[in-house]
């Protein structure tokens, strides 16, 4: 089992020989994240099956973006039903899509105006960055680069 140290000297290493824009943000998304989860003393070995991954993955040239996305998405679905850590934005990104279901659709829908389905997605942003604020000042979520 890899050490956070070791993937992350690793990750700064394609980092250097990284070319595609869109690697070369994730990898230093992954740098970040790796970079928190130790300063929060969470032991790698509990993130389990992903980090294996990751540190099989980062053999392979070169490096696909679709498998790190995937991959970051996996050790976030660890963090997020072990120790309760979100990612940033969660609930921004949950609550909009959840507005404008809960809101906009049965408004539009009552007002024969489908111009007033857009008015969910404002709602459901208020209420995603109050809970995103909540989890912010509890801890539970990690931080932006």
């Amino acid at each position: 089992m890899p050490t956070y140290d070791s993937l992350i000297s690793r990750l700064q290493d394609k980092l250097q020989d990284e070319k595609h824009l869109t690697c070369h943000k994730i990898i230093r998304q992954f740098i970040h994240l790796f970079e928190q989860l130790k300063t929060r003393e969470i032991p790698i070995e509990e993130l389990g099956e992903p980090i294996d991954r990751l540190d099989r993955f980062l053999e392979i040239e070169p490096l696909r973006f679709g498998q790190l996305r995937t991959l970051k998405g996996n050790i976030h679905g660890v963090l997020k039903k072990k120790f309760e850590i979100l990612p940033p934005h969660f609930y921004r990104g949950q609550w909009m899509s959840l507005g404008m279901l809960i809101f906009g659709i049965p408004l539009g829908t009552a007002l024969d105006n489908i111009a007033f389905m857009g008015i969910g997605i404002p709602i459901g942003l208020a209420i995603g960055v109050a809970k995103d604020k909540k989890a912010q000042e509890e801890g539970k979520m990690l931080t932006d680069i």
